[in-house]
């Protein structure tokens, strides 16, 4: 019985990986974390910024999707460049995708801001372990093991100040096939922006959003609002309809760690068949590079 769910698990994710479906990861959290989806946010802190993420999708699931996430980035000394480093891992059912992508932006001060061009060029290992699906009986050449690698490279534009930031990324520049079953990467567009205003001393808002677009695919939406309390606790809540509603909550331990966790509840009535929740956690630790600059808090 579970190898068949797990056929079956298999064969609802094949669509979306042979279309068009959203194969960048992508996090609830992402608005704390750039890199993920922008490669000019490398070296936009004046610190070597270390991010891990991990996201379990549908929970109760069996097979369902998880994706892990390091980051690293740094800007340079003395050099206006930021350079970083991502490994990702993407399991659902019995396949996997594992990603590095090295980073590398240059920024140049405009105005009260700064503009930031990045690039990066990744290598993702794809794996179908299709053969463990079944035990015993006649062997099935439609269901073997496979392992396939496939470059790629992306760029992306980012416009940073102390109270707002715009960015238009593609962080995935080549289509292309992998493997005999017909998983293809396609292109994805990202358009974010926020911006941090003071409502009280002690209150600050951050609105912000992200448009994704893939090749093939309909246009969506990340809708936020986070809300800072005493330059402690970010409490905010994320819709991204038609398909779920997130809560998110980030503590800032010390100025230079903070931990953080998202809560997204499916509200689209297809996908409550397959489940109704998932979950999300981060964890942001950020080393000074610069002696005589104070680590003062980073709003995104």
């Amino acid at each position: 019985m579970k190898n068949i769910r797990l056929a079956i698990l298999a064969l609802i994710f094949a669509v979306p990986f042979i279309g068009s479906a959203q194969q960048k990861e992508l996090y609830t959290q992402y608005m704390f974390n750039g890199l993920t989806i922008n490669p000019a946010y490398a070296g936009s802190h004046d610190a070597l910024n270390l991010t891990a993420m991990s996201r379990w999708q549908w929970a109760g699931f069996e097979g369902a999707p998880t994706t892990q996430t390091i980051s690293a980035h740094s800007p340079i000394k003395g050099k206006n460049v930021g350079l970083g480093l991502m490994i990702s891992r993407d399991e659902i059912g019995v396949s996997n995708m594992t990603s590095v992508n090295g980073i590398y932006a240059y920024r140049l001060q405009m105005g009260d801001g700064y503009l930031s061009m990045g690039l990066q060029g990744s290598l993702t290992n794809y794996k179908g372990d299709f053969g463990n699906l079944f035990n015993g009986g006649a062997a099935d050449a439609s269901f073997v093991n496979e392992s396939e690698f496939a470059p790629n490279f992306g760029a992306g534009l980012y416009y940073y100040t102390s109270k707002f930031y715009v960015g238009f990324s593609v962080p995935q520049f080549l289509n292309g096939e992998v493997g005999d079953d017909g998983y293809s990467q396609q292109k994805h567009y990202f358009v974010n922006g926020g911006i941090v205003f003071n409502v009280s001393d002690n209150i600050k808002l951050k609105p912000n959003f992200l448009l994704k677009m893939v090749d093939g695919a309909p246009l969506s939406a990340d809708l936020n609002l986070n809300a800072l309390f005493n330059d402690f606790i970010w409490v905010g809540v994320s819709v991204r309809p038609p398909e779920s509603i997130s809560g998110i909550l980030q503590v800032n331990v010390s100025p230079k760690f903070s931990v953080g966790y998202a809560y997204d509840q499916i509200i689209q009535e297809q996908l409550k068949e397959i489940g109704t929740s998932s979950h999300e956690v981060m964890v942001n630790y950020r080393i000074p590079l610069f002696k005589d600059r104070v680590v003062t808090p980073r709003y995104f």
